[in-house]
C-alpha cells in the first residue's frame, strides 16, 4: 500500500520503514499452505484502479520486483512532517521490509524483520481527480485519496505492528512502448503523502 512510514527500522546500513500497501483484504502469509494460495495475479496498469491493485498484490506478496516496476522514476513519498523520500530511498527501505532484514524501532529497541503482510483495508475515500501542471510536488498526475489499516508480522502471529491512515495517493500516465511501433498507456504511482496516521 509501499505507504505508512510510522515505526523505522535499521537494516543493513538503510533506512527500513514499516509501510503499507493495499488492493484487497489478504490473510497472513506465513499460515498458508503455498499449494493452497491462488497465483498473484497481476494486470496491465492502464487506469489507477488497475495500478493501486497491482501496488496492493505487490506489497502483500513482499514482491520487490513488482513493486519497482509500479514506482514512477520521479517517485516520492511525503511524510506529516513534511520531509520526504525519493524513489531509491523508498526502494531500499521496502527491499530491506520484503526480505525480512531485522532492525530497531524509534527508540532503539531491537525488532524482528517483518514476516508477512496483510492487507486490512484499502478504501477509496475521494474520487480521482487532475492535479494542476503547476501543482508543487506532482504536476499532471491524478491523486485520490484512501483509508488504509495494514497489520505487518513478524516472529509470530501475536508479535504484530498494526497501522492506520490516511494517504493521498498520486498516479501518473505515459506511454509505454510495445516494442513493435506502438504505444501502450500505463499508470505508475508517482507519489504518496500521509495525511494522518496512527498506531
Amino acid at each position: 500500500m509501499s505507504r505508512i512510514k510510522l515505526m523505522s527500522f535499521v537494516a543493513a546500513g538503510l533506512a527500513l520503514t514499516v509501510l503499507f500497501a493495499g488492493g484487497c483484504i489478504f490473510s497472513p502469509q506465513e499460515d498458508d499452505d503455498p499449494q493452497d494460495k491462488p497465483p498473484v495475479a497481476y494486470v496491465w496498469p492502464d487506469t489507477p484502479d488497475k495500478l493501486m491493485a497491482n501496488f496492493g498484490l505487490a506489497y502483500a506478496d513482499m514482491d520487490i520486483d513488482q513493486y519497482e516496476v509500479i514506482l514512477h522514476p520521479d517517485y516520492k513519498f511525503i511524510f506529516t512532517s513534511n520531509d520526504s523520500w525519493e524513489r531509491q530511498e523508498d526502494v531500499n527501505s521496502t527491499g530491506n521490509m520484503f526480505a525480512g532484514n531485522p532492525g530497531v524501532d524509534i527508540d532503539g529497541n531491537p525488532k524482528p524483520g517483518v514476516s508477512s503482510i496483510e492487507v486490512i483495508e484499502l478504501t477509496q475515500v475521494l474520487n480521482w481527480e487532475m492535479t494542476p501542471s503547476n501543482h508543487p510536488t506532482f504536476p499532471d498526475s491524478e491523486k485520490a485519496l484512501y483509508k488504509v489499516i495494514i497489520v505487518f508480522y513478524l516472529d509470530s502471529a501475536t508479535n504484530t505492528i498494526t497501522v492506520t491512515s490516511q494517504q493521498l495517493f498520486y498516479a501518473k500516465s505515459e506511454e509505454v512502448d510495445q516494442g513493435d511501433g506502438t504505444t501502450k498507456t500505463r499508470f505508475y504511482l508517482f507519489g504518496q503523502q500521509d495525511i494522518e496516521a496512527e498506531e
